[in-house]
């Protein structure tokens, strides 16, 4: 099987690694993906924290929230004109799609000025590796014994006495099982800047405040890229199995699911592979 991604990322090796042939369908099948609000409210306080992170810390925190209405609003109406019927949207769980809708918008409106709050008390400051150049959504190309992957850290931060922290926001209710996607970027910033502090930590959103300090000795070099090599093979081999589980209930391919779905037939395991 050819695969027509040219480049790997922790997303795709965490969506590979959950399952299988959610990501059988996600990325090589293409199979078209249910809309959710989670997804609007997760890059809206991106958007709006980088932006205020940017301007040096300039605005207070109704700017923070007129800057998530913008990416709201934007990235609502692109969903919308991919799936306008918002009964087929996912939900977390019971509620209904016009009322998680409502919610997510709301939520995430009161977190990115309860981040303001945290940001303005807390003692780490966004570290400047060029002066004028505050280290977030920092770009980067890692190469992993010849597997290129790529990404974005979201955060780099400096404590009063000198030591950093690479920081990745999460706008979810579930902390990450593991420190994997931390030390991707504490390589990738040794690449960037010669830099690699060893330690990490998730910004959880809804607690607006960061984890304690996972350490990322760990995750050697050597250890993620055999992950990511063997990760990349099976994908060209098109090895790919499925996971069924609780995380079923919020796969946005799960209609399209051996396991799970109604509308399997439509992007069956063996054309895929014989592409």
């Amino acid at each position: 099987m050819s695969d027509a991604l040219a480049h790997r990322s922790v997303s795709q090796y965490s969506s590979f690694v959950r399952c299988g042939e959610a990501y059988r369908l996600e990325k090589v099948a293409k199979a078209p993906q249910n809309q959710a609000a989670w997804f609007i409210q997760g890059t809206a306080y991106h958007e709006a924290v980088e932006r205020w992170e940017r301007s040096n810390r300039r605005y207070g925190p109704d700017q923070l929230a007129e800057w998530f209405e913008e990416a709201w609003e934007r990235d609502m109406a692109a969903a919308l004109a991919v799936e306008p019927d918002i009964s087929r949207w996912l939900t977390g769980g019971t509620t209904k799609p016009e009322t998680d809708i409502k919610n997510r918008r709301k939520r995430g409106r009161d977190q990115v000025q309860a981040y303001f709050e945290y940001a303005m008390e807390a003692p780490e400051r966004i570290w400047e590796p060029v002066d004028g150049m505050p280290a977030v959504e920092l770009p980067f190309t890692l190469n992993l014994g010849g597997i290129e992957v790529r990404g974005f850290i979201d955060q780099v931060v400096e404590y009063p006495d000198g030591h950093l922290r690479v920081r990745d926001l999460k706008t979810g209710t579930r902390l990450p099982d593991t420190a994997f996607q931390l030390a991707i970027y504490d390589h990738a910033l040794d690449d960037l800047f010669g830099v690699k502090p060893g330690f990490g930590d998730y910004f959880m959103a809804k607690n607006n405040a960061p984890t304690d300090p996972k350490n990322l000795q760990d995750y050697d070099r050597d250890k993620v890229t055999r992950w990511f090599r063997n990760m990349d093979r099976a994908v060209r081999l098109g090895l790919f199995l499925p996971n069924p589980g609780d995380a079923c209930r919020t796969c946005t391919v799960r209609r399209f699911c051996d396991f799970n779905g109604v509308d399997a037939r439509q992007y069956p395991y063996e054309e895929t592979v014989n592409a």
